[in-house]
């Protein structure tokens, strides 16, 4: 059984995504052409080594960042990173990753939820995603209610130019 955990020293260290596979193999991507977003044939996989891993690992550990686990037998399957520091009406959503094995079982969803309820608390009205704008990445933030942000965050849609930026309203 997954559980969804709040990130401590005693559930994460900087070896638990060594295991972790991260690999997604990318056929179709969005891009903008003439002013609107079309789907456009583009492959390439996304995988990350040990270095990377680390590097991750650290990042959504670090005190700036809230970040929501997936376990499975005390395996890291899954997480959700936030950034602390709400940026006007939002909270950031930094980093969503699911295990390339575990994906299509609700994982994403229930962490996706727990950064919706953890955005609320802190007082955000929605969640901001630079999104990876690979048809299935996007496919999974329109499912969970997310829509292109008509007034993107200049310095985050500049630092990843292919990304689609995009807002998730986390109150009713």
């Amino acid at each position: 059984m997954i559980k969804i955990e709040l990130l401590s020293d005693t559930n994460f260290c900087i070896e638990s995504l060594d295991l972790y596979n991260r690999k997604q193999d990318v056929n179709k991507v969005y891009r903008r052409i003439d002013g609107d977003f079309s789907l456009v044939e583009c492959k390439y996989t996304e995988d990350w080594d040990l270095n990377k891993k680390r590097s991750v690992a650290k990042q959504i550990s670090s005190d700036d960042h809230i970040t929501y686990i997936a376990l499975e037998n005390d395996k890291v399957v899954g997480f959700i990173g936030l950034l602390k520091q709400l940026n006007g009406p939002y909270m950031i959503l930094d980093m969503m990753q699911v295990s390339s094995e575990c994906r299509g079982q609700g994982i994403g969803r229930r962490l996706f939820e727990a950064g919706k309820d953890e955005a609320r608390k802190n007082g955000a009205k929605a969640l901001y995603i630079s999104a990876c704008s690979s048809e299935e990445t996007i496919a999974f933030y329109r499912a969970m209610g997310s829509k292109l942000a008509s007034d993107p965050i200049k310095e985050i849609a500049e630092e990843e130019p292919f990304d689609l930026q995009m807002i998730c309203p986390v109150r009713d």
